[in-house]
């Protein structure tokens, strides 16, 4: 039985993931940051998925939930690592607390290179494994009042592309599932970012524009399941890709991007926030 560790479990896309690929027999170790998240998915799910609780910017809970999986598995190997937990932080770059930038890349950046570091030994043991980040289509474009998320899957973007390189002598091969807007509880935690923020004459307006914006996203996305059908096939195929854009706006606009000048774009970006 093939055997899948996948964080952000809890909700949203790591959920649907979780759920699908127990659904397809896959022995899944579910990392989740709220164990009442853990509940939930434990009630929907076979005995082949397992639950464990993880703080992806804590060392030694990323230590001890690799621990988990190792003595779990014995001397069967993990055949792929899944990184969806992430967070997303709005709000403009002037207004943001430092710490509020610190802790987006703590999760979607530091976090994602700890559990991915520590689950490496576990995918070299019997046939090579996969690794997979989930990034975004903001990875690709960035748009205002995002930057620090932006700038997280930005990141997200350079270190599959590196890991990638690293790990082919290895045979383990590195996939990078790029979204376009999907509805999941994210835009709805990056909405109460920008009600903390503080009263600001200058950004207001564009300020309440945008959290309109990341409503529609919340309720009118693509489905999680569809990431979570592209994250199987990441996991499963024979041939994984080493690119997943999902939807229409993850494939065309990061294309559009690259052809037009940047105060063009700038101007067309507006509409996000107008």
């Amino acid at each position: 039985m093939s055997a899948v560790l996948l964080t952000g479990a809890g909700s949203g896309i790591g959920a649907a993931t979780a759920l699908r690929l127990d659904q397809l027999g896959l022995r899944v170790f579910a990392a989740v940051h709220d164990p009442a998240d853990g509940e939930i998915l434990a009630k929907q799910t076979s005995d082949g998925l397992s639950v464990h609780q993880v703080d992806v910017t804590n060392t030694d809970s990323v230590r001890a939930l690799i621990a988990e999986v190792d003595a779990a598995l014995g001397e069967e190997g993990l055949d792929a690592v899944v990184n969806i937990a992430g967070e997303g932080i709005a709000g403009p770059l002037e207004l943001l607390p430092i710490d509020s930038l610190r802790h987006q890349l703590d999760v979607n950046v530091v976090g994602t290179v700890a559990v991915t570091q520590l689950a490496i030994p576990l995918l070299r043991r019997g046939k090579p494994g996969r690794v997979v980040f989930v990034g975004s289509m903001g990875g690709l474009v960035s748009v205002q009042l995002a930057g620090a998320y932006h700038a997280s899957k930005y990141a997200v973007e350079a270190i599959a592309d590196a890991w990638r390189q690293e790990l082919a002598p290895d045979g383990i091969s590195v996939s990078l599932v790029e979204p376009g807007p999907i509805a999941t509880p994210l835009w709805a935690k990056a909405i109460q970012t920008l009600d903390r923020l503080p009263a600001n004459d200058r950004y207001a307006e564009r300020i309440d524009a945008f959290r309109d914006t990341l409503r529609h996203a919340s309720k009118h996305g693509a489905s999680p399941q569809k990431v979570a059908e592209q994250i199987e096939h990441a996991v499963t195929s024979g041939h994984p890709k080493t690119r997943y854009p999902i939807g229409a706006a993850a494939v065309v606009v990061p294309k559009i991007r690259r052809l037009i000048p940047d105060r063009l774009f700038d101007k067309a970006a507006q509409r996000v926030t107008s």
